[in-house]
């Protein structure tokens, strides 16, 4: 039997203050599908009850929370994978270096979907492959706006 929580864990949400590969799970607006993305700029609110991203404001999956709110975070980290289950909302275009959009998710469930007997040992690492200089600008840009409010 798996326990649902409802926030984050102290140490899940220490694993989210930075940069971090997540799976973001949403419903195609058109399609009423799942849709797979993968983000990379998400923030969580000290106190585990939000975590926030930052997408291109053309990414597909803004169009469909706006559709359609449900939402799930695949996370690996704290040494385990976590479904984070929740509700999202959408800024409007937000335009600095490039533009883009934060995204607001409320959590409603945590639950670690490890399979039995299993421990992550090492996390996902990832390397920007663009413009260093700007990837450092955008980063600092987004991870301000992120830790607003």
């Amino acid at each position: 039997m798996t326990i649902m929580i409802e926030h984050l864990s102290t140490e899940l949400v220490s694993s989210l203050q930075a940069e971090k590969m997540v799976s973001l799970i949403t419903i195609d607006a058109e399609t009423k599908l799942p849709q797979l993305s993968v983000v990379s700029w998400v923030y969580a609110k000290p106190d585990g009850k939000q975590i926030k991203i930052a997408l291109g404001y053309k990414a597909s999956s803004i169009n469909n929370i706006q559709s359609n709110p449900n939402v799930i975070l695949g996370v690996i980290g704290a040494g385990s994978c976590f479904e984070i289950r929740g509700t999202g909302t959408v800024s409007n275009v937000i335009e600095r270096t490039m533009k883009f959009c934060v995204v607001t998710i409320e959590i409603q469930a945590v639950e670690n979907v490890m399979f039995y007997g299993g421990k992550v040992t090492v996390e996902p690492e990832y390397e920007k492959t663009y413009n260093p200089e700007l990837a450092k600008k955008l980063d600092l840009e987004v991870y301000q706006l992120l830790r607003q409010n």
